[in-house]
């Protein structure tokens, strides 16, 4: 009988040591368990390949302390005819720029643009990045600039100038999603405030304009959609169509309502460049006088009497980080 019981006894120590020992493996499984790194759900990459976007930018920054570079270039209008080159003898408008990130997030740049002798500041911000599990959707980023007209006195035409009349003022939220490797779309709400505006009574070249002033409002408001087709890890196609909600006071023979912007082209880019050619109906460069005052249409009849219908221009941008 004793026999039996010390044979039970011992049993039930052994379960109990292995029970222990259960115990203590799984709770150090457990906890290596709680120490082991979360899955990180990273934000998508290459919706676009660079900030610049024919006649508009995308929401991307490029990361801290990089410095972008940026050239853009317009030619004259197609319709000029082959005597001007269809456009590439005619006069052209160029500008220079150029961009510093101070965080990923987070970028600065100025510009020199030639036609109005225009400067221009600014700034970019990315405040919500599209994530690759699809929990966030898009991408948000702020985009707004001040441009510095540096033309005489006496272009402004008004007797009553002042030098803050010079500046316009354009802001934008570039709205942004990667749906797949081959196509990217960006839609951005627009807003443009020019301190003066033309008035029909200092014009002295129309018998039309009897408006009391302003014809133009200091205020637009508009809608940027845009996008990019992936051909290949390189090469891209490029289509772009922005419009100006906001109509004048009064159409004259003077003054007319602006006309939307459209552009459509390629894009070759590499890790650090991003080389765009395109035909566009934009000949500023400075995103609210585009808006504004643009005046050319993509299809239909041109200034001219020349072989092409069309208000288009050949139009580039060459983009280099460092």
């Amino acid at each position: 009988m004793l026999k039996n019981i010390k044979s039970v006894l011992v049993i039930c120590f052994k379960s109990a040591i292995i029970f222990i020992m259960f115990l203590i493996l799984t709770t150090n499984f457990l906890q290596a368990q709680d120490t082991l790194p979360k899955k990180v759900d990273k934000p998508v990459y290459n919706t676009f390949n660079s900030g610049v976007f024919m006649e508009n930018v995308t929401y991307l920054c490029n990361s801290a302390k990089t410095i972008e570079n940026v050239i853009n270039h317009r030619f004259g209008k197609i319709s000029d005819g082959s005597k001007m080159g269809w456009g590439i003898y005619s006069p052209s408008n160029i500008r220079f720029g150029m961009n510093y990130s101070i965080l990923d997030n987070l970028q600065i740049g100025i510009g020199f643009t030639k036609f109005y002798k225009q400067f221009d500041g600014n700034i970019k911000y990315n405040f919500i990045q599209q994530t690759r599990s699809g929990k966030i959707p898009v991408a948000v980023t702020y985009y707004g600039n001040f441009v510095f007209d540096g033309r005489e006195t006496s272009a402004f035409n008004n007797p009553d100038f002042k030098e803050a009349h010079r500046f316009s003022y354009f802001h934008e939220i570039l709205i942004s999603r990667k749906f797949c490797e081959s196509f990217n779309l960006q839609i951005a709400p627009m807003l443009t405030y020019f301190n003066l505006v033309e008035t029909s009574s200092y014009n002295v070249l129309s018998t039309t304009d009897t408006l009391p002033d302003p014809v133009r409002k200091n205020l637009n408001f508009g809608l940027s959609v845009l996008g990019k087709v992936n051909i290949n890890s390189t090469w891209g196609f490029l289509f772009e169509y922005d419009y100006n909600f906001t109509k004048l006071i009064k159409e004259t023979d003077t003054y007319k309502n602006p006309k939307a912007n459209v552009s459509i082209g390629i894009e070759k880019a590499t890790a650090a460049h991003s080389f765009q050619i395109f035909l566009t109906t934009a000949a500023d460069l400075t995103n609210q006088r585009n808006m504004v005052y643009n005046q050319n249409q993509f299809i239909g009849k041109g200034d001219s009497e020349h072989y092409f219908n069309t208000d288009v221009m050949i139009g580039f941008n060459l983009t280099r980080i460092f």
